[in-house]
């Protein structure tokens, strides 16, 4: 962000701007998608300008249920003052629970009616309206089968039926083909996305998916429903500014970021900077004294990722002992992005890195946490390209303790109308990345999931024109992390939790060291840690 793209999270959902138009391709695909996946819950449009569409997509599935949403969208010329949407479950199914919805049961249908903080939808706004279903049946379809007869039918929208929804598991949308680029609704060029890697490919034949993979211990799930607890606050700090401007507060938690690349399989603070530079063993030491612990953040939209210069896991492996043995922690961040999450070679040799590593550290008596954090879409959670990673590493038997929602410089694309919404984009995402991590780790309950969730947020002025994370959007977010026991809240960053001496920025970039927005000093911090 700023003058340091080397290291911060950047525009486009935290990727790099070339990138971004890549991502808008999950907002092209809600468009395209045909009617096994979504409906066109309206009328003629000629017969009405407020005219409401709901496009239904499955965001996580396992064996005792699934989650799913639609994406309300008013596709008319004037502003819709109040919605209903109404949909039948199969025998066997029920909802469990909705956001951002108000739900009427009623003898297996369900009707779902408008918040009063969502209830005008102007033209071309939208919103998502989520919901959790669990099966009762016997037979049902376990987390790697097609979901085919359980999902929402006889639906409609302000009494406008929506005919027949086919219910497909999340990653089914198609992808664009042939050599060339695709071109979305909004005229962007988008990269066709790379094929997800089948589960455990390249690895000899092991099972499809393990019947119990691993976790780490993580945080802790034990927490009384209502207690309304986050187990861990883990503000960023950019290692590669000055100390002086850096900042430390927030949380007992720190993540030092961002080490990458600097040469030939070489770790090094932005790409740059020695891991043995003084001012930072000193900085990081401060932070231990004063009691706080560390986690190191691996990656970035900067830089180049470890995973692809180093050519083997066993290289990989020690280039992450190097990271741990300087930094004095056993925790790892590790920031996805760009070609090091779309290369499946790049994404099989992390993982296999990450086992050997944390193998290794149980032979010691010893262990080694690991966190991944992933781009998202406000509306549909992770990518094709995330889930295959999360599947890869469940078969390769690698201990991942949260999946780090990246809730910050999305796009028009796929935020459009941003103002206002930033805090309500980031729990959307967040419910959707709970049911896509029950979706690869089955065994997890529903309060266990979320106890996987992390978000980070960017707090203030984003990169992106529009994009601010207000201290309203704070206070909103925290309350729902506290209501569904989060596991982790992250903020990019430490430094930027303060006011700018000359007063608010302007509609475009992020200042490294302050907000742009009206704040107290270490005000996000104190909100976000309740």
């Amino acid at each position: 962000m700023g003058s340091h793209r080397a290291s911060g999270p950047e525009s486009g959902t935290g990727r790099p701007r070339r990138e971004r138009i890549r991502w808008a391709a999950a907002s092209a695909a809600l468009a395209a998608l045909p009617a096994a996946l979504i409906v066109a819950l309206s009328g003629n449009s000629a017969d009405h300008d407020d005219l409401l569409r709901a496009d239904y997509v499955r965001t996580g599935s396992w064996p005792t249920g699934y989650s799913g949403q639609y994406v309300l969208r008013n596709a008319g010329s004037d502003t819709v003052k109040g919605w209903t949407l109404r949909f039948d479950l199969p025998v066997g199914t029920r909802v469990a629970n909705v956001w951002n919805g108000r739900l009427d049961p009623a003898d297996g249908r369900y009707t779902v009616r408008n918040e009063n903080w969502n209830k005008a939808l102007r033209p071309g706004e939208s919103i998502v309206v989520g919901f959790e279903v669990r099966r009762d049946g016997a037979g049902v379809p376990t987390a790697n089968e097609p979901a085919r007869g359980d999902g929402p039918i006889a639906c409609t929208i302000n009494d406008k039926p929506c005919g027949v929804t086919t219910p497909t598991r999340p990653g089914d949308r198609p992808t664009p083909t042939g050599s060339g680029p695709a071109t979305g609704p909004t005229g962007g060029t988008v990269r066709p996305t790379a094929p997800a890697t089948p589960s455990g490919a390249g690895h000899g034949s092991g099972p499809a998916s393990p019947p119990t993979p691993p976790l780490a211990s993580g945080p802790s799930t034990t927490a009384a429903p209502g207690s309304g607890t986050v187990e861990h606050l883990a503000p960023y700090l950019d290692m590669t500014l000055d100390p002086a401007r850096a900042g430390t507060v927030g949380g007992k938690d720190r993540t030092l970021a961002y080490v990458v690349d600097g040469g030939g399989c070489r770790p090094m603070w932005g790409g740059v900077t020695r891991l043995d530079d003084p001012a930072i063993t000193a900085r990081i030491a401060a932070l231990r004294d004063a009691g706080g612990s560390t986690r190191v953040a691996f990656g970035s939209a900067g830089g180049t990722d470890l995973a692809v210069s180093c050519g083997t896991p066993e290289e990989l492996v020690a280039a992450y002992r190097q990271v741990l043995a300087a930094t004095r922690t056993n925790a790892l961040d590790l920031d996805i992005e760009g070609r090091a999450l779309v290369r499946p070679d790049v994404v099989q040799r992390r993982n296999a890195a990450l086992r050997l590593l944390q193998e290794g550290a149980r032979a010691a008596g010893q262990s080694v946490d690991v966190g991944y954090s992933l781009p998202v879409d406000p509306l549909q959670g992770l990518g094709d390209e995330a889930k295959a990673l999360l599947r890869d590493a469940a078969v390769q038997q690698v201990a991942v303790s949260y999946v780090n929602v990246k809730a910050l410089n999305y796009g028009a694309a796929v935020a459009p109308r941003p103002e206002g919404r930033m805090g309500r984009f980031a729990t959307d995402a967040a419910h959707a990345v709970q049911g896509q991590i029950r979706e690869v780790w089955p065994q997890l309950t529903e309060e266990q999931a979320w106890r996987r969730v992390s978000v980070t947020v960017m707090i203030g002025r984003n990169d992106v024109a529009g994009e601010v994370f207000t201290l309203d959007d704070a206070r909103r977010f925290a309350d729902f992390a506290r209501r569904t026991h989060l596991g982790r809240i992250a903020w990019w960053s430490a430094a930027r939790d303060r006011p700018c001496a000359e007063g608010p920025t302007g509609e475009t970039g992020a200042d490294p060291t302050c907000s742009g927005i009206p704040q107290e000093p270490d005000a996000f911090a104190r909100i976000l840690a309740g």
